[in-house]
């Protein structure tokens, strides 16, 4: 277990998503101070689109702010499912708007084989996050690492020299039908400076506890490290 001082627990939403905005602006507030330019790696799914909605307002040098995706499903921008999609109409509104987005999906029929060509525009984006959004599923998967998929290895290769990784995943429930994606890398996750990982629930806490060393989570808390902080919610 992670020690107590990175773990935060919340008991209601608002409070939550509050503290998790300013989480993240303070950080990118740090990198554009000390650098001129921060970077912002942002997951899908319902918990984090309230938080994105409220740093689109917040006063940043959004135009030195580089926005890209830690996992995306092999879909157009224009699909409901498409973490883009929820990118574009959550985070870059506002004053958000400004910053420059990376899209995840190539004109590629598919993923595999995709990798050194997307590598070509997330790689430098991707070598030092400066903050990295991330959730997990039920079973314990996180980014697109799902146990048993295709392509899991090279994404959690500590070796693996790209910065995304294709993925095929065992349809589930958590899945649905879009099982081919791109994720971020394991040295991606490792070189990122600031991890916030999003988690509601006490079914998902309880997942979180007693995953085994191999589960996904796990592996992204082994290349996370001291970068790692968890935001809670019951």
């Amino acid at each position: 277990m992670i020690s107590d001082t990175e773990f935060h627990t919340f008991s209601d939403k608002t409070s939550f998503e509050a503290d998790a905005a300013h989480w993240v602006k303070s950080r990118l507030g740090d990198a554009l101070e000390r650098r001129s330019k921060a970077s912002l790696f942002c997951s899908g799914g319902s918990t984090p689109g309230p938080i994105y909605q409220a740093l689109s307002d917040t006063e940043l040098d959004w135009g030195n702010v580089t926005v890209g995706l830690a996992d995306e499903r092999w879909i157009g921008p224009e699909h409901a499912a498409s973490n883009a999609a929820l990118v574009q109409r959550t985070l870059l509104q506002g004053k958000a708007a400004e910053a420059r987005f990376l899209q995840m999906k190539t004109a590629s029929d598919t993923a595999f084989g995709a990798e050194a060509e997307l590598d070509k525009s997330y790689g430098e984006p991707a070598s030092v996050i400066d903050v990295l959004i991330l959730g997990m599923g039920p079973d314990g998967h996180t980014l697109s690492w799902f146990s048993d998929a295709k392509g899991l290895g090279a994404a959690t290769d500590p070796g693996n020299l790209l910065s995304v990784a294709a993925i095929d995943a065992p349809k589930t429930e958590v899945t649905g039908e879009i099982t081919e994606r791109m994720t971020l890398t394991y040295p991606a996750v490792a070189n990122a400076r600031h991890i916030l990982l999003l988690m509601t629930g006490d079914d998902k806490r309880a997942v979180f506890k007693r995953a085994d060393a191999a589960a996904p989570v796990n592996l992204m808390r082994k290349a996370a490290g001291d970068a790692l902080t968890v935001f809670y919610r019951s």
